[in-house]
């Protein structure tokens, strides 16, 4: 009797055990495939970083190299200095939010407490909008610059600065074109995607009654063994006596 309900007691918390270690393995694998979509998001923000950065230098240079004609269209001026301004603007605020979201994510998934890698993947993916619209506006707004950027140096010869127009205007169509024809292609349902909030939303313990029932067995099991070491010797003693 004393042996089954050992038996019984070992079993019940080898068995809570396994479960809780499946439970561990099943959490860590989660948390292994929000890594890759959290490494997905990064690589995404250096890239488009980069390229703002890039379209910066470019930016920088027509405002600081274009030597403007003070006899030149008051109007033409004030488009394409604005338009300028705000490509150097809009990209430099790309860069800075793609930094921040570099440093503060990696930061917070690796160091952060337990839950932070689905706090910095949801954090990062919210953020992504923001980012990639500001890039828009600065890669357009830079393009439309151009636009009077040619008026303003070709102005005493028109069929240039109209033909060299032209071929900014395709270019802009163009890429506005490509990018939604792209994104249209790639485009999902965000219902539809893969989501792991039921594995890593597993209690990584033990129900309470669960847990008081396993300890109460091994108590039990641990007194029946101390009741039987101190039986034994005196039933040693009577046979021999």
């Amino acid at each position: 009797l004393i042996l089954c309900r050992c038996e019984l007691a070992v079993t019940s918390t080898m068995l809570a055990a396994d479960k809780l270690l499946l439970q561990s393995r099943i959490r860590q694998n989660a948390i292994q495939l929000k890594e890759k979509e959290f490494t997905l998001h990064n690589s995404n923000f250096a890239t488009v970083g980069t390229q703002a950065a890039v379209l910066c230098g470019f930016t920088m240079t027509a405002l600081v190299e274009m030597n403007v004609s003070p006899d030149s269209n008051r109007i033409v001026k004030f488009f394409y200095f604005n338009l300028c301004s705000l490509s150097l603007c809009c990209n430099i605020y790309c860069v800075s939010q793609t930094t921040s979201l570099a440093v503060a994510g990696t930061s917070l998934s690796l160091r952060g407490p337990d839950g932070s890698m689905i706090r910095a993947v949801d954090g990062m993916f919210a953020e992504r909008n923001q980012v990639f619209r500001a890039f828009a506006i600065g890669l357009f707004a830079l393009l439309g610059g151009m636009l009077f950027g040619v008026i303003l140096i070709m102005g005493d010869v028109p069929e240039a600065a109209v033909s060299c127009d032209l071929v900014i205007c395709y270019a802009i169509y163009a890429v506005y074109q490509n990018c939604k024809r792209v994104f249209d292609r790639f485009q999902y349902d965000e219902a539809d995607s893969t989501r792991f909030d039921d594995l890593l939303d597993l209690p990584m313990s033990l129900p309470r009654h669960a847990a008081e029932r396993v300890v109460g067995g091994m108590r039990d099991a641990a007194q029946l063994i101390r009741n039987r070491g101190d039986d034994e010797p005196l039933l040693s003693s009577s046979g021999v006596a």
